[in-house]
C-alpha cells in the first residue's frame, strides 16, 4: 500500500509540473498583460526548459517505478509457485509412504516397512532443512541473524564433513591445525551445501576436492569439482534466492534454489568473502576467503581456554 500511495503522489507532482510547463509555454507564445512586469524572454525560456526536463524526469522515474513494481509482483508469484511445487514433492512422498505403511502389505513385510520409514525420515529432514534455510535468510534480511562464534578446529570439521561422502571426494588439509572463529552449525551447513551442489551438478561420477590452505595467516576453504560448470552470464546471479541454473543433463535436480543464497549470507555475516571460478564443461570452484582476524592458532585457543577456566 505505501508503494501505491507514493506512486500516486509522484504522478500528481508530475502532472502539476506538466501544467506549470504548459502555462509557461502559453505565456511565451502570447503577449503578456501590461500589468505584468516585463520578464526577460531568455529567462522565461530557460525556466520553461528546466521545468520540461524535470517533468520528463519525473514521468520517466514513475514509469520505471511502475515497471519495477510489476516485475517484483511477477517474481513473487514465480517464487510462490516454486515453493508450492518444491514442498509438494516431499509431502507427496511422505503421504504415499504413510499410505503404504498403513496397508496390510507393509505390516507383513518388515523390510518394506523399514524402507518407507526411511523415506519419511529423509523427506521430513529435507523439509526441515529448507524451512531452517528460509528462516535464516529472513533473519539475515532483517539483520537479526545471530552467530554463535566459537573456536572450531578446521581439520576435525572437514574430516567429519568428508565422512558423509564416498571415494569421489578428495580431502586436502593444511599442514598446521588452525582454529576458525565461526558458528560451527552454520559453517557446517555452508560446506554441506557447496558439496551437495557439486554432487548434483556433476556429469556422471563426481570428482570433487575439499581443501583448506593457509596463506600469510589467512585461510581459504574451497570446494572444487569437475562438473558441468556455470556460464559467465549466470555466475553473478547464482547467489540470488530461488535462482537455479537449469541444465538439460540434470533434469531431476531437487532443491529450492536457496542453498547458495544461504551460503553467501552466512559468509557475509562472518565478514568473510566467497569467490566463484567456473567454466562450462570444466567444473566450478567456490572459495571462501577468511581473514586473519578469524583464524586462531592452537596455542592461542589453549591460552584463552586457560584464562576462562
Amino acid at each position: 500500500m505505501p508503494n501505491r500511495y507514493s506512486t500516486i503522489i509522484l504522478i500528481g507532482i508530475a502532472l502539476l509540473l506538466a501544467v506549470v510547463t504548459a502555462s509557461l509555454l502559453y505565456t511565451n507564445l502570447l503577449s503578456l498583460p501590461v500589468a505584468v512586469p516585463q520578464i526577460s524572454p531568455s529567462f522565461r525560456w530557460l525556466t520553461f526548459l528546466a521545468l520540461a526536463l524535470i517533468s520528463q524526469a519525473f514521468m520517466g522515474y514513475i514509469l520505471w517505478r511502475m515497471l519495477r513494481l510489476r516485475q517484483r509482483s511477477v517474481i513473487q508469484t514465480e517464487v510462490l509457485h516454486s515453493l508450492v511445487h518444491e514442498f509438494q514433492t516431499p509431502i507427496t512422498a511422505i503421504r504415499m509412504a504413510a499410505d503404504v505403511l498403513d496397508s496390510p502389505i507393509a505390516r507383513n513385510q518388515p523390510e518394506r516397512s523399514e524402507k518407507y520409514i526411511r523415506i519419511i525420515r529423509e523427506e521430513t529432514e529435507r523439509l526441515q532443512q529448507q524451512v531452517e534455510t528460509m528462516l535464516t535468510l529472513a533473519r539475515a534480511d532483517r539483520n537479526t541473524l545471530l552467530l554463535n562464534l566459537e573456536p572450531v578446529p578446521i581439520q576435525q570439521l572437514l574430516r567429519t564433513i568428508a565422512e558423509r561422502h564416498g571415494d569421489y571426494l578428495q580431502l586436502s588439509l593444511p599442514s598446521s591445525d588452525p582454529y576458525l572463529l565461526a558458528d560451527r552449525l552454520h559453517l557446517t551447513n555452508v560446506l554441506h551445501n557447496l558439496l551437495d551442489n557439486a554432487v548434483k551438478y556433476s556429469d556422471g561420477h563426481p570428482d570433487i576436492t575439499l581443501y583448506a590452505k593457509m596463506n600469510a595467516g589467512s585461510l581459504q576453504i574451497a570446494v572444487c569439482d569437475r562438473g558441468v560448470g556455470i556460464s559467465s552470464q549466470h555466475i553473478q546471479q547464482i547467489f540470488q534466492p530461488f535462482y537455479r541454473v537449469h541444465d538439460r543433463r540434470q533434469p531431476n535436480v531437487k532443491g529450492f534454489g536457496l542453498g547458495l543464497s544461504y551460503v553467501q549470507r552466512i559468509v557475509k555475516a562472518h565478514n568473510w568473502h566467497i569467490d566463484v571460478k567456473s567454466e562450462l564443461n570444466q567444473g566450478s570452484e567456490f572459495i571462501i576467503r577468511i581473514p586473519t582476524a578469524s583464524v586462531l592458532s592452537a596455542n592461542a585457543v589453549s591460552t584463552t581456554r586457560k584464562q576462562v577456566v
